[in-house]
């Protein structure tokens, strides 16, 4: 039932698209996708592409039925060893894109129902934009959307 619903929500987000394009500001979404959690984990992680080509904003949280708690995250390095930290929220400076991804900014979604081969919706809220919804798919660990790192998902207002 639940893999019912998401793919109807997702079909209803698609048939809202096509290909995005913008007339001089908002924040466009592309390559956004899922890993799901690691056999016996319940935790996932999502990586995107955020292009600001409004004001100045910040990504200040996500959400989605497939998850429990999304939380923003980051790398650094302390003492020689990587770490991840909670961030309260990601910056957007206007004209420049942000990657969410492996080994940098990045998304963790607890207590995942997420599993290989769904599409997710997730819903993103900004300090000053609206809030934009994206459907990603659930990928391998390394796999992009559309299965090479040139192409991938869009977003939709």
């Amino acid at each position: 039932m639940r893999r019912i619903f998401l793919s109807l929500t997702a079909l209803a987000l698609i048939g809202c698209g096509g290909e995005h394009t913008h007339p001089g500001d908002g924040i466009e979404i592309s390559n956004a996708r899922i890993n799901p959690p690691l056999p016996g984990q319940t935790t996932g992680v999502a990586f995107m592409e955020l292009v600001n080509y409004g004001k100045e904003d910040r990504l200040l949280a996500i959400t989605s039925p497939v998850s429990g708690r999304i939380e923003l995250h980051t790398h650094l390095t302390e003492d020689g060893v990587m770490k991840m930290r909670r961030v309260d929220g990601i910056a957007l400076p206007h004209d420049e894109m942000v990657a969410l991804k492996p080994g940098g900014l990045h998304v963790m979604l607890f207590e995942t129902t997420a599993t290989l081969g769904d599409e997710a919706v997730l819903t993103l809220d900004f300090e000053n934009s609206d809030d934009l919804t994206v459907v990603a798919p659930v990928v391998m660990r390394g796999e992009t959307p559309g299965g090479d790192a040139d192409h991938g998902s869009h977003s939709g207002h």
